[in-house]
């Protein structure tokens, strides 16, 4: 740990959250994302019950060409959960306010953020029963992600690259109240040579208990970045089905089927109250060109019918971005 404490430099992190005035809070800062982070993002251990390997106590989870390894999974004190996907996303705002976009030169990969400070971002209150309880979490999600490592394929025009297995994290710690962390050397990498989103900041405030709410959030938000998306004029507009695959968390069609078969109450119920559980968007369900549609529209309605309607969001506040190297593929719809 000397030799990290030694790495760090200031960063222009605190910026990001510190109001300008008393009465004046950014709601959004930059963070580098790209799709291997953003994949990892959706994963929960919650939902996607790992494959542990019992010789080596390697878990895996896979997700089409997207997957994820967790050594010691069955000794860790915590899963992968919302608040490890919260503090990877702290951490990645911190790369990023220390970083120089796609350029040259060394990269300093150890990030560094103050636990009192995180505990606000999080909005969680300052007091040493809670600072405690933070430490503890905030220790077992260091230690998932250190133990965590990521592969995936990302296609890149014409042509299809392959990521092999990747660390996402090579050093972690707590010391004098500050959260250190060590990126691994070519997630950094990758990372800056990404692609940019505006974050908001509320998405870290969101209750852990309705984990929805923050995949939810993540994806708009990423949906909204993308520099396709709004030179066609979709940014604010995305399918239910495409939000949907984004919430581990909500039962299958099919699952529900298998079940009680109260779709409503575990699709439509969860995934309606996720999105008005988000202080930085207003919504409304339209059809895919974005026309709000009608209470009797909505009530007439069959689950087949539900997975074809489209979400049209507003985000609140959002910083201009435009001249920003944001340019991602855009989704499918």
């Amino acid at each position: 740990m000397n030799e990290i404490k030694a790495r760090i430099s200031p960063n222009r992190f605190l910026e990001h959250f510190a109001p300008a005035t008393e009465q004046e809070k950014p709601p959004f800062a930059p963070m580098l994302q790209g799709m291997g982070t953003n994949k990892l993002s959706q994963i929960s251990t919650r939902s996607a019950t790992p494959t542990v390997d019992a010789i080596t106590g390697v878990a895996t989870i896979a997700a089409g060409d997207f997957k994820v390894f967790i050594e010691q999974y069955n000794t860790l004190a915590g899963g992968l959960r919302i608040s490890t996907h919260k503090l990877l996303d702290a951490c990645s705002i911190a790369l990023t306010s220390q970083s120089h976009y796609r350029g040259t030169g060394e990269l300093n990969t150890v990030v560094s953020i103050p636990l009192e400070d995180y505990m606000t971002m999080c909005g969680t209150p300052v007091t040493k029963p809670s600072k405690d309880k933070t430490r503890r979490r905030v220790h077992e999600d260091l230690e998932t992600l250190y133990n965590l490592s990521i592969e995936w394929k990302e296609k890149s025009g014409k042509n299809t690259r392959d990521y092999q297995k990747m660390r996402v994290i090579t050093s972690h710690g707590i010391q004098r109240g500050m959260i250190i962390v060590g990126f691994s050397p070519e997630l950094a990498d990758y990372l800056t040579h990404a692609y940019i989103m505006q974050y908001p900041t509320a998405l870290l405030k969101v209750d852990e208990r309705n984990p929805n709410s923050y995949h939810v959030g993540r994806k708009l938000l990423l949906h909204h970045s993308i520099e396709n998306n709004r030179r066609r004029g979709t940014a604010n507009l995305i399918s239910v089905s495409i939000l949907l695959e984004a919430c581990p968390n909500i039962p299958s069609y099919t699952d529900v089927m298998r079940g009680d078969r109260h779709v409503d109450q575990q699709i439509v119920t969860p995934l309606e109250n996720a999105l008005n559980a988000l202080p930085f968007i207003t919504w409304e369900y339209s059809n895919a060109k974005g026309v709000a549609l009608s209470e009797n529209q909505l009530k007439k309605g069959s689950f087949a019918d539900f997975i074809t309607l489209y979400i049209h969001f507003t985000v609140k506040d959002l910083p201009d971005h435009s001249g920003k190297h944001t340019v991602l593929p855009a989704t499918t719809f």
